[in-house]
């Protein structure tokens, strides 16, 4: 039986590396070890280290994770030497991986990287190193195939992950949610989605609550009630959400249901990343609002070479939601762009019409068996 390494360090990666081992396992018979989280141990890979150890965010917050990941690294090569894998599979997570990439590659195993580290938004110097440590690409979006191809790097487009992981929700489900959320059926619900990682809910969390304070009060001007509802993600522990809402003073609920809640609310508050895409394929009118430390903004602005933070606006090449980013993000300015999408239906029709491009755009469904289909056919 042949044995494959697999490293995901975050709840994203997770959650997409889990369809690709099922895809993985249903073609062939094949062990699958390396660093994931709960989706992906009950896929089957069995866990060297559990992602929510490798949970790091900004520039200066991973200085003191330092020590930790390079012992990681030692393991996972110990590992390779004692299990001997066919090939190791990177999944996105770029800060650890395109290191563990050319150490990988110097054991003499084949490397597979599956959703490309963002080398478009942090310019084109990372090409050559992944030129030489990755034997396959895998992006989940046209043009970065495109973008390897011309460079000299064997890349193949399989499409997004999310297309095959989205839950469709029917109108009851959604009714349901929404009488069990709501204190007046005639009022409006708001997602709040603040990241995945503990230091994101931390930083964004009080900020949204804050907006949401002024939105319910301009809301309440005009005769109109709001609900908000928070999207709690594996791995941040309940009791992190709890306290930040008590010490906020606002009243707002919590679910684990994300995907219920994207699918239920009439608007969104969403932190910049993959969870905007998310929210897209859900038709949920949001705002993207993104905060960190001003020295890890400040580093960031320098490093990064684009005009938009959201997936939405990038990979649609347009301006479809509205950005607002450090401080950008203040409660009254966030408060009246959700109050334009919850009050004023040609906001939220626009919205959704550029909407409708991002799933052609993103591939279709099948991404994960796309993939897994390549992998096998390279080792």
């Amino acid at each position: 039986m042949k044995t494959v390494m697999i490293v995901a360090g975050e709840a994203s990666g997770d959650k997409h590396a889990a369809l690709l081992v099922k895809s993985l396992k249903e073609r062939s018979e094949i062990r699958v070890i390396g660093i994931g989280g709960d989706k992906m141990e009950a896929a089957g890979v069995e866990l060297i280290h559990h992602a929510r150890e490798m949970s790091v965010m900004g520039f200066t917050e991973i200085l003191s994770k330092i020590p930790f990941l390079r012992k990681v690294r030692r393991d996972l090569l110990e590992t390779i030497k004692d299990e001997k894998p066919t090939a190791v599979i990177l999944v996105d997570y770029p800060g650890f991986n395109l290191r563990f990439a050319s150490l990988a590659r110097k054991s003499g195993i084949k490397v597979i990287y599956f959703i490309s580290p963002q080398v478009w938004a942090w310019g084109k110097r990372r090409i050559e190193k992944i030129r030489r440590t990755v034997d396959m690409m895998l992006t989940i979006f046209k043009f970065e195939e495109d973008m390897y191809l011309i460079e000299g790097v064997d890349a193949h487009f399989v499409g997004h992950p999310l297309l095959d992981e989205m839950v469709e929700h029917s109108e009851p489900e959604t009714d349901n949610f929404r009488q069990a959320h709501m204190a007046r059926p005639d009022g409006k619900l708001l997602a709040l989605l603040p990241g995945s990682r503990l230091q994101e809910v931390r930083r964004i969390l009080p900020a949204m609550l804050e907006s949401v304070e002024f939105l319910k009060e301009e809301l309440a001007s005009i005769g109109k009630s709001l609900d908000a509802v928070i999207g709690r993600v594996p791995g941040i522990d309940r009791n992190v959400y709890e306290n930040i809402v008590k010490n906020s003073g606002v009243n707002v609920q919590l679910t684990d249901e994300s995907d219920l809640l994207m699918s239920s609310a009439d608007a969104g508050m969403i932190k910049s990343g993959t969870s905007t895409l998310e929210a897209a394929l859900h038709d949920l009118p949001m705002i993207v609002v993104y905060k960190t430390s001003w020295l890890n903004y400040i580093i960031g602005r320098m490093l990064v070479r684009l005009d938009s933070i959201s997936l939405v606006n990038i990979v649609a090449g347009k301006k479809i939601v509205e950005e607002l980013i450090q401080d950008d993000f203040s409660a009254l300015k966030a408060a009246r762009l959700l109050k334009g999408i919850l009050t004023e239906p040609q906001v939220v029709a626009d919205i959704r019409e550029k909407y409708s491009e991002l799933k052609t755009i993103l591939g279709g469904k099948g991404a994960s068996d796309r993939a897994a289909e390549l992998i096998l056919g390279a080792i």
